[in-house]
């Protein structure tokens, strides 16, 4: 089986088996986040593995198959005192969150006893046996199966490829415009639990008085969000060539976040196809989005002699960002 033929089985498997659970949160995820996750990270771990001469196809095949076992990682575990329990190298442990229905990779799940494992262990027991049934290499096999075993923290002797994937997978969750939207999807899933009694629930405060919600995001969160994932993230970074595109996504989030404050005051929000209606149009689609569908969407709908060119640049680089191309 060629390369591009393999890719478009496996992708065909990976929508199937993310939908074999329902709509809905879980931790800092929503259902259709995944699969256009899973879709970035592919495009970005590639082009890293180009830059710095890493296997592109090991790194494809690997970033498609990260997460394979992911959906099955449901709330986090907490101890008696109320705090999440993590294990000795700090990762959170899971509740195990079952399909609603099953398929292969499902049953496979259940049947090899992987339920409580780390998604990255689990995720690699079942790319080793999937791509050996699909016609794959050994070698290849076991150069994917390490990658995605390594992806959450690479150990010392790591190969490129994982340093590849580790990489992509940062960025993607956690820097650049992507994640941006990201965060404006956990910031409201969360603003209900978290408000006081008497003040408006989100949406409603979106529809009557949405400046109420936008100035202390766009002055506060915003800007403190985007230094902490500049502190905290891009010296993890394990390639040159991620930290030269981490540190440029920043920049353009830096510089965005400045103008957007200062564009605050001056717009009517619905009226005019502004970066603040493009804000308020991502927080308005809430139900279970995906960011890829719903940017391919505006950039088609919003293409028109009446949409700023600020508002056209803002979702053209978006797009480029979710290719992996900036």
């Amino acid at each position: 089986m060629d390369h591009q033929h393999l890719t478009a089985q496996l992708e065909a498997l990976l929508r199937e088996t993310y939908g074999l659970w329902g709509p809905g949160w879980v931790t800092f995820n929503w259902r259709n986040y995944t699969y256009d996750h899973v879709q970035r990270v592919r495009r970005l771990a590639t082009e890293l593995a180009r830059r710095q001469g890493g296997d592109v196809q090991v790194v494809e095949l690997a970033a498609l198959l990260h997460d394979l076992t992911k959906p099955f990682d449901g709330e986090y575990q907490t101890g008696a005192d109320g705090k999440r329990i993590v294990d000795a190298q700090g990762f959170w442990h899971n509740e195990t969150r079952l399909p609603e229905r099953h398929n292969d990779i499902t049953r496979r799940y259940l049947a090899l006893g992987l339920s409580g494992s780390l998604h990255n262990m689990s995720g690699a027991v079942l790319a080793r046996e999937l791509l050996s049934t699909m016609g794959v290499g050994s070698m290849t096999v076991e150069q994917v199966a390490r990658a995605i075993e390594e992806h959450l923290i690479p150990p010392d002797d790591a190969s490129l490829e994982s340093h590849c994937l580790y990489d992509a997978d940062t960025i993607d969750a956690n820097i650049g415009l992507p994640a941006f939207v990201r965060n404006i999807y956990i910031n409201l899933h969360f603003y209900d639990s978290r408000r006081a009694d008497d003040e408006a629930p989100i949406a409603e405060t979106l529809a009557r008085d949405p400046a109420r919600f936008l100035a202390p995001y766009i002055h506060e969160n915003l800007p403190r969000w985007a230094r902490g994932k500049r502190q905290d993230f891009v010296d993890k970074l394990t390639t040159s060539a991620a930290r030269d595109l981490a540190s440029a996504r920043l920049d353009r989030l830096e510089h965005l976040f400045a103008e957007l404050a200062e564009e605050l005051p001056h717009v009517t929000p619905g009226a005019d196809h502004s970066r603040i209606d493009l804000l308020l149009h991502y927080m308005r689609c809430g139900d279970d989005p995906s960011i890829w569908d719903e940017t391919e969407r505006l950039a088609h709908e919003w293409r028109t002699p009446d949409t700023p060119l600020p508002t056209c640049d803002m979702i053209e680089a978006l797009r480029q960002e979710m290719l992996g191309r900036c």
